[in-house]
């Protein structure tokens, strides 16, 4: 579930971003989309690709360990 919010989350900044890029420099929202995924060399966007791989990540560990202790639940006696 934290992974889904996680996509999401990551999803909608995106949009966000496209919109916010559309309204400014008045192009079309195709342009504005897939110049966000250009790696020009210099413009250290492999920053913000680590920063999302590693959220991701983090995610899936939560995830993990959610299920693994929802798992473990209750024993024979209640406690």
């Amino acid at each position: 579930m934290v992974t889904f919010f996680t996509i999401l989350l990551f999803i909608s900044l995106v949009l966000f971003t496209t919109m916010l890029d559309c309204y400014y420099y008045d192009s079309n929202v195709l342009d504005c989309f897939t110049r966000l995924f250009i790696f020009d060399p210099g413009l250290r966007e492999w920053m913000v690709y680590l920063t999302f791989l590693f959220g991701i990540s983090i995610a899936i560990i939560q995830d993990l360990r959610f299920k693994n202790n929802k798992g473990r639940g209750k024993g024979a006696n209640g406690k």
